[in-house]
Formats: structure tokens, C-alpha cells, sequence
């Protein structure tokens, strides 16, 4: 997948498909079964207000949380709500099940220097991981402001969206980047 494709992706699952934090999930629809285990799975779903969430989640809406929404995509998830998992498989494609700190750790060229960054690349910040898709906005899935998969900007102000303060970028080993065409 090209950083292009992986960037168009994400935006289209922020503006395309309801999406619901929900921690540990990497794209599995809302359905009886799923809420059944996304409630179970981890002690921030345990929380009775994210159980709330989650069961008044309609069956349509897809559960993300940070780096699972990234290796969601990378696994191949195709917004197939008859699919357990959205379409996605589990830690496929050479893509291994780790957490956002790891992640960041996995990419090259890291820097704390946004003047230069990728559509594609990994935004990172303590904890957390979004992905970058041009124009000054990142694509992240956050309990913070919408709680779901939401476009914000990229460490700076733009109207209309919220801003994250990332700390540092890099190339995820799993994407390929292709340059703009200066044609």
C-alpha cells in the first residue's frame, strides 16, 4: 500500500463509516457478539460510560482505538460489517500487533521536525499515534473531542477542526512513499 492509498483510507474511514472509540478494537462492527467482547477486553472499556457507548453503538458503527485503527488498514480492513473484524485479518501482512509507543519506534526518518513530513507518515505523541494525510491534517481515532475516528490538524490552528500537538513523525515500514509528481 502506498503512503497515498494508506492516507485516502483513513480519511474516507473518518468521513465515509460511524466509528466509536473503543479501546483494543481494530474495525470490528457493533454487533451483540462484539460488544459482548469489546466491553470484556480491556479495563478502560470496563468503565460503565464507555459500556454505555459501546452498547448504544447500532451494529453500522465500526470500533477503533489509536494504532488499531492504523494496523486495522494495514490488515486489510474493507468496512465488511458481516466480517467479525470489518474485513481485517490479525497481525497480517507483516504487520505485528504492538502498541502505539512501539509503533513509533518501527518507522525511519523519525524527527521532531514537522517542516517536512509525508502524507502517510506516523504522528506520534506520548500514548497516542495518528497518521498524517496532508494539507496541515492527521487522521486519529481519539476518545478526546468526537470520540472516533476524526480528522484534526496537525500541530497548528485551522478552522474548523481540532488541534493535536504531535511530538514527533516517521515513516511507517509497512507503507511505501511515493513523492509527489513535480510534472
Amino acid at each position: 500500500m502506498t503512503n497515498k492509498e494508506f492516507a485516502a483510507k483513513l480519511k474516507s474511514i473518518a468521513t465515509d463509516y460511524k466509528t466509536l472509540y473503543v479501546m483494543g478494537c481494530f474495525g470490528a462492527p457493533m454487533t451483540a457478539a462484539n460488544k459482548k467482547r469489546y466491553c470484556n477486553n480491556h479495563t478502560y472499556n470496563k468503565q460503565a460510560s464507555r459500556q454505555k457507548m459501546i452498547n448504544a453503538a447500532s451494529a453500522d458503527t465500526f470500533g477503533f482505538d489509536c494504532v488499531c485503527l492504523i494496523k486495522g488498514v494495514l490488515w486489510g480492513w474493507n468496512g465488511n460489517a458481516s466480517k467479525t473484524y470489518g474485513g481485517a485479518g490479525y497481525a497480517v501482512n507483516g504487520v505485528p500487533d504492538i502498541g502505539a509507543d512501539t509503533m513509533i519506534t518501527k518507522c525511519s526518518g523519525i524527527s521532531t521536525d514537522f517542516s517536512k513530513i509525508e502524507v502517510g507518515e506516523a504522528v506520534w505523541l506520548e500514548g497516542h499515534i495518528g497518521v498524517y494525510i496532508g494539507d496541515g491534517l492527521a487522521v486519529e481515532c481519539s476518545p478526546k473531542w468526537e470520540n472516533k475516528v476524526q480528522i484534526t490538524a496537525c500541530n497548528c490552528n485551522k478552522s474548523g477542526y481540532n488541534r493535536r500537538n504531535w511530538t514527533k513523525h516517521g515513516k511507517l515500514p509497512y507503507i511505501t512513499y511515493v513523492k509527489e509528481s513535480t510534472a
